[in-house]
């Protein structure tokens, strides 16, 4: 939520945000420069409509957008993701269908919290 302060605040200083970098499966601070003379900043994330925690995020977005693909081509291109970056596809397959499944179900749960749905199928 910090960053997103800062990056609201339209004063005359560059803002630096973090890159997650899925060969390290982590976020590496200082990434992406984003000077003030950007007029707009594209933010993603999964739990940016989440309550508790993450409910202050709403009130930073001008916008918020839930974008929704068949669910079978999100579960290829998360298998996709995962072979590429060193599972088997049989690991990838279960990871898929484990954690990230149980992810994408608490997730969708928030779609009605955007200002808009947006359907890529």
């Amino acid at each position: 939520m910090a960053l997103l302060r800062r990056l609201r605040a339209a004063d005359a200083e560059t803002v630096y945000a973090p890159r997650f970098h899925r060969e390290l499966e982590e976020p590496v601070a200082g990434s992406i420069a984003v000077p003030p003379s950007v007029p707009l900043v594209v933010t993603e994330g999964n739990y940016l409509l989440m309550d508790g925690e993450w409910a202050p995020v709403r009130g930073l977005l001008d916008e918020a957008w839930y974008v929704e693909v068949p669910e079978e081509i999100r579960l290829a291109r998360l298998v996709r993701r995962h072979v590429a970056y060193g599972k088997s596809e049989d690991e990838a397959r279960r990871w898929a269908l484990g954690s990230d499944q149980a992810n994408a179900v608490l997730i969708a749960a928030t779609a009605f919290r955007a200002g808009a749905i947006v359907w890529l199928g």
